[in-house]
């Protein structure tokens, strides 16, 4: 993966009025990406579809169409488009067997751009890369590298291209990252999950959280939670809710099942991780609910 023009960071993932970005959760053709350290505003391609995967620094864009390519975004809190040219064309050493430069690093109209030509023994010549970058006026950068076999190079370059010069910057944003996390929006169809050693190997512990209020879970005999009561271990299912804005939350589970007393469980997030009662857990788009 060619991902070394600029230093990467992460763009910022949870949601609020203008949605920052989510980790986990796939945003489809259209739908707006907003990274508020950086102040960049985009829309989703058409025929395209994009997903910061978890605990990653790179948002990455997908065609869902016959044109087959990749895109990969990111960005550093400083930069400058003068600066990122004489890097780009001068090269850089992506791995000690790959090195990266531009073939012809141009600035027009504030974006920088150029086909990526790379040099080394594991190159796979049957792929072309093209690379784009703007600044914000207010310091922030973004890079956009694009990844497409050679039939499909013209093709995935303008999506790249549009991409880049309808996008918008803004002042940049320092506010807490998560001082105003919807965590009702935040875990609407999404799984919380983590990994759990069992006798003979690992299982993985889950809770589906739909956007009705319903739930479901799939519970180790261990537990989610390593002090709670037994019975809430295996299939379950009913109602959620949370209360509270902001880094931490409190989760009320109520169970279908009589038998089956209430839960509460504090949830925080802290660089992008979520616990819930200070265990670490994973989420991501939920497959099952509708």
């Amino acid at each position: 993966m060619l991902l070394a023009f600029a230093t990467i960071i992460a763009f910022q993932s949870v949601a609020q009025k203008k949605s920052r970005l989510q980790p986990g959760r796939l945003y489809e053709a259209g739908e707006t990406l907003y990274a508020p350290r950086l102040g960049f505003v985009a829309k989703v391609p058409e025929g395209w579809q994009g997903l910061l995967p978890q605990e990653t620094q790179v948002f990455s864009l997908s065609s869902m169409t016959s044109v087959f390519g990749e895109i990969y975004i990111f960005g550093r809190e400083q930069g400058d488009i003068s600066s990122m040219q004489a890097a780009w064309s001068k090269g850089i050493d992506f791995t000690e067997s790959i090195r990266l430069k531009a073939k012809d690093a141009v600035i027009k109209d504030g974006i920088l751009s150029s086909e990526v030509i790379g040099e080394g023994d594991v190159i796979n010549k049957g792929n072309r890369a093209f690379a784009i970058a703007r600044c914000n006026p207010s310091g922030p950068c973004v890079t956009l590298l694009a990844l497409a076999p050679i039939q499909f190079y013209e093709a995935v370059k303008n999506v790249s291209m549009k991409f880049m010069e309808t996008s918008s910057f803004e002042p940049p944003s320092n506010a807490p990252v998560h001082a105003d996390l919807n965590w009702k929006e935040f875990l609407s169809n999404k799984s919380l999950l983590a990994y759990v050693e069992v006798e003979g190997g690992t299982k993985q512990n889950m809770v589906e959280f739909c956007a009705d209020g319903t739930f479901t879970s799939d519970v180790d005999k261990t537990g989610w939670l390593k002090k709670q009561n037994a019975v809430y271990n295996g299939r379950n299912s009913g109602q959620w809710t949370v209360e509270g804005i902001g880094e931490q939350t409190k989760l009320h589970l109520t169970f279908k099942k009589k038998k089956v007393p209430p839960l509460e469980v504090t949830l925080t997030i802290k660089d992008e991780k979520i616990y819930a009662e200070g265990e670490r857990y994973f989420i991501a788009q939920s497959t099952k609910c509708k």
